[in-house]
């Protein structure tokens, strides 16, 4: 009767068990969700303050203005032998700039480069998110990829123990799984440090919590057809950004410089002194220091030459840039997808404990399988890092 109860306990244990949920793993993060999670970029939003910056400068000056006008305001006073009164001064002094053109040149190319500019930092912060995703997956990848290989290995031991054991094999064949098993161990704690690097790289990139989250595999990476990528790439985004950029920056040098060799003001000045009145107007004129005309000359001489240079450097490294990913990309077939070793290593194991292969030859084919499993890894995150990387360097111009 007792044996009866118990027996009906424990089935009733059994079938709670049975029925109570498995506990949750959350789902793995797509691409497209970890866009919903982005943060603002540091990256952009430095570029937005520079933007604001240079817009202030702009701001300060106008017309003929070199900047704001300076007022004073004076009184005080005035007391003697016929009595007391109030003495009354207003002065004003309007700095001017005789280069106009200057200013709204800066001005006109300011606001042709901000849009364009803006929409590139957009796209050059999802492609940092995108690089980062692909980094992290390729750690996390690796890291279960050993984290099986940890498993099999402990069977394979325990196989080879067995037959070093029975007399089947010589003692070096267990030492020779336990070396590779070691070696295992020092790969998985590296795999893990890299994994956790890369989850970090992620996060500040997107709003995730500290304990690493399993991200879904891209899939298979399809390259842009690339006929008329060369075509693309000469109307693209960056192409433009990178002309209107280097406008931008020569007008708010010569901007820069009309200010600098800006000498002349206007001035004038009311007083109210007891019963007089007296009204100036007149201008002023800052002298140079001596040698100070001929190294603003220098100055604006060789700054122009200093952005010229570097704007045909930019352009170079941009058009080397391109022309690197499409060489890169022309070793690739149109699909990119991730062969599975699975079956092969499978009949590796199977073959193993049949004893149709010794420890020692079934641990050199796994080594292979690995490398080639590793390598088609490798490959894959290879060419999805490509694409991204065409796609931004030929993404249509922003109107």
């Amino acid at each position: 009767m007792h044996r009866a109860l118990l027996g009906a306990a424990l089935l009733g244990v059994w079938i709670a068990q049975a029925q109570s949920p498995a506990p949750l793993t959350p789902a793995p993060l797509t691409f497209d969700q970890l866009l919903t999670k982005a943060v603002p970029d540091p990256l952009t939003l430095r570029l937005e303050a520079d933007l604001a910056a240079r817009q202030r400068q702009l701001a300060a000056t106008g017309g003929l203005l070199r900047e704001g006008a300076t007022v004073a305001v004076e009184a005080g006073r005035r007391t003697g032998p016929n009595g007391a009164s109030t003495d009354k001064t207003a002065e004003v002094d309007l700095p001017l700039m005789l280069a106009a053109g200057d200013r709204q040149r800066a001005g006109a190319s300011l606001d042709r480069l901000q849009g364009p500019l803006l929409a590139l930092a957009k796209a050059e912060s999802r492609h940092r998110l995108r690089q980062a995703y692909l980094d992290a997956w390729l750690e996390m990848t690796q890291v279960a990829q050993r984290q099986s290989q940890m498993a099999l290995m402990g069977t394979w031991l325990k196989v080879a123990q067995a037959r070093v054991d029975s007399g089947a094999d010589p003692a070096y064949q267990a030492d020779l799984v336990r070396g590779d098993l070691l070696k295992l161990e020092t790969e998985l704690s590296e795999a893990q440090r890299r994994w956790i690097e890369a989850w970090g790289r992620l996060r500040s990139l997107a709003d995730l919590p500290l304990e690493p989250q399993p991200l879904a595999s891209p899939g298979t990476a399809k390259l842009p057809a690339l006929e008329n990528a060369t075509r693309a790439f000469e109307q693209s985004l960056y192409r433009r950004v990178q002309t209107d950029r280097a406008t931008a920056d020569l007008t708010a040098f010569e901007l820069e410089q009309s200010l600098k060799r800006s000498r002349w003001s206007l001035r004038g000045s009311y007083a109210s002194e007891g019963d007089e009145r007296i009204a100036k107007l007149g201008v002023g004129f800052r002298l140079p220091r001596p040698g100070e005309l001929s190294a603003q000359n220098r100055e604006r001489a060789t700054g122009r030459r200093a952005l010229e240079r570097e704007s045909q450097n930019a352009a170079s490294q941009l058009e080397s840039r391109f022309q690197a990913a499409l060489a890169r990309a022309r070793s690739f077939p149109g699909t990119v997808e991730l062969p599975s070793f699975g079956s092969a290593l499978a009949a590796v194991d199977v073959r193993l404990k049949e004893g149709k292969e010794r420890p020692s030859e079934a641990l050199l084919i796994r080594r292979q399988l690995l490398e080639a499993e590793s390598a088609a890894l490798l490959r894959l995150h290879e060419a999805h890092a490509l694409v991204a990387e065409l796609e931004l360097l030929i993404l249509g111009d922003a109107r």
